[in-house]
């Protein structure tokens, strides 16, 4: 619209602009046939008219018309001048209001670039360490383990072996979390009902556990970084529901909205009062303890695909996460 306004305003000033002069022409006209027809000799008495002969009326009625067209040759110029002033304005406020768009699209771009660079960073750090506890810290618990089993005593050596071995599977668990296997379209549903098995049921074996999605969805029409960014997304929301909800039940929904797809994901715990609900979907999460780089990673992820997210809850009633991309 702010672009449209300058464009409008020219037009207007041209169309104007011939309005006037073409007025000034009519004007200039019809005042010296009025001044032929009525003999009308501006200033002059009876005595003076009588004196005049027909070439001195003539003279005279040409430097009166003389004198209206320097008059309104003066108007036209002062409108002119006035046009061009206004003309000049438009242009260069036309100017800077690209110039300003261009600006705030490089920022906006570079931004979404540098979001992009850092999530990458994520992954490939993600990746390193998961290789560091699996190549390491486990295989040192492992050898542990057996040196256990050397112990005299064997009541404590079984001690040190299930600490170990349960040690052992939490980093394995660890790992898989860091470094999920590739997602792609034609294993999406199946990594994320795996994923939602290590999270719930190591925990609580009646956990309920569902991932439902519309027929109309195809999976395959995504590129795998975004389904890798969906993956993330779910995964540190059903993470905050297995640390924070006390619940028993989650569900995760794809439904297609137009062209736009919707993830609700929804548990049956004790919700959030009114002042961390808005505090959440304000995106100033700082101050939220123990939830701050789960929720900064569900925001920064939704906003490089593009998407919004918005966080409904209450008081013993559950929380519903909805993500639109």
């Amino acid at each position: 619209m702010k672009k449209i306004l300058p464009l409008l305003l020219i037009n207007l000033m041209l169309v104007t602009s011939c309005n006037v002069k073409a007025f000034s022409i009519n004007n200039r006209n019809i005042s010296f046939k009025l001044a032929k027809q009525k003999k009308v000799f501006p200033k002059l008495e009876d005595s003076q008219k009588e004196k005049m002969t027909k070439d001195e009326v003539i003279v005279f009625l040409e430097n009166k018309n003389h004198e209206l067209e320097e008059t309104h040759q003066r108007f036209f110029d002062y409108f002119m001048w006035v046009f061009a002033t206004i003309l000049g304005g438009s242009i260069i406020l036309i100017c800077l209001n690209v110039k300003e768009s261009h600006k705030k699209g490089k920022i906006i771009y570079n931004s979404e670039q540098f979001l992009q660079h850092s999530i990458q960073v994520q992954e490939a750090e993600r990746r390193r360490i998961s290789q560091e506890l699996h190549d390491s810290i486990a295989q040192s618990l492992r050898y542990v383990s057996l040196l256990a089993e050397g112990l005299s005593d064997k009541a404590i050596a079984q001690k040190i072996i299930i600490t170990q071995n349960e040690n052992i599977q939490n980093i394995r668990k660890l790992c898989y979390n860091l470094t999920p296997p590739v997602i792609n379209g034609s294993n999406m549903i199946p990594s994320l009902e795996l994923l939602g098995q290590k999270i719930f049921d190591s925990d609580n074996n009646d956990f309920q556990f569902r991932v439902v999605w519309e027929p109309t969805i195809d999976f395959e029409n995504w590129d795998d970084d975004m389904l890798m960014n969906i993956y993330r997304i779910i995964q540190e929301a059903l993470q905050n529901i297995q640390k924070h909800a006390n619940a028993d039940e989650a569900t995760v929904f794809f439904k297609k909205n137009g062209e736009k797809l919707k993830i609700i994901i929804t548990d049956n715990g004790c919700g959030m009062d009114q002042t961390l609900l808005d505090q959440i979907n304000s995106g100033l999460f700082e101050g939220i303890e123990n939830m701050h780089f789960g929720l900064r990673n569900i925001f920064e992820r939704t906003k490089l695909l593009g998407g919004k997210v918005t966080y409904y809850s209450g008081d013993g009633v559950g929380t519903r996460l909805t993500v639109e991309i």
